[in-house]
């Protein structure tokens, strides 16, 4: 089968607060398959989903699994036009994935969330689209600093070392004047950590876009420009995690 899109699926565990990858959903010409990652071998507290209990196995269906079609708001609701606009997206481009790896496929009753992987071309140049977390517990200082931004605007990485409940957590600050706006997905902040500490790349945070009436989670999205070096690319690319138990 032919592959045309692929995200990853995260989940955190709630003893310890960390996301692992625990499974790679992909679109192919006749329908979709899903596998299991070793990120979900990770933590024993990780239990496989309804109706794909084998982690061992490869899932293959013509339609997308119920797992994630219940993660897509319907295009039939009022709100539909709204959400693309907050998650950025046109109609024409608003296939399953692309609106489960822009939006993340949130549900208020389970830790799960969907993402697409950093993609590293042959120059060793990255980007990756993410919405900031956190802002619904910002200060008000904060909350009008982020009105304040433009696309296009520069923001600053700082790794978090000192944070007690996730020593790779990644916030966002704004300058002129100075501010911290917000926290990185926590499930790309160990692949940036890695990337700025290990494979000492040059990276930038730039505004994409900025919609003050969207739900918190949709409000600020900002884009990730980078690069590694051609010869740690592949390394980078292979983490353990990532790799699925059984390839398809």
């Amino acid at each position: 089968m032919k592959e045309h899109n692929s995200v990853y699926l995260a989940w955190q565990s709630s003893d310890t607060r960390i996301w692992h990858v625990v499974g790679l959903l992909k679109e192919h010409d006749a329908g979709y398959s899903f596998n299991y990652t070793k990120g979900a071998l990770a933590s024993d507290k990780f239990i496989a989903f309804n109706g794909m209990e084998d982690m061992n196995k490869t899932y293959i269906s013509e339609d997308l699994f119920p797992l994630f079609k219940n993660r897509i708001l319907s295009s039939k609701r009022p709100e539909y036009p709204s959400f693309l606009k907050w998650i950025g997206l046109d109609s024409e481009d608003a296939s399953a994935l692309n609106v489960l790896g822009r939006s993340g496929g949130l549900r208020s009753t389970d830790k799960l969330q969907m993402f697409k992987r950093f993609e590293i071309d042959d120059n060793g140049k990255f980007e990756q689209i993410f919405f900031v977390h956190g802002l619904s517990h910002l200060q008000e200082s904060a909350s009008q600093r982020i009105s304040e931004l433009k696309p296009g605007d520069t923001l600053k990485l700082c790794l978090d070392v000192q944070n007690d409940y996730d020593r790779h957590a990644v916030f966002l600050r704004a300058d002129s004047p100075a501010e911290i706006i917000g926290f990185c997905p926590r499930y790309i902040t160990r692949d940036i950590t890695k990337l700025i500490v290990d494979y000492k790349s040059d990276i930038t945070i730039t505004v994409e876009s900025l919609c003050d009436e969207a739900p918190a989670n949709y409000r600020l999205m900002c884009k990730l420009n980078g690069s590694i070096s051609t010869n740690k690319a592949p390394e980078f690319m292979n983490q353990e995690e990532f790799q699925t138990i059984l390839s398809s």
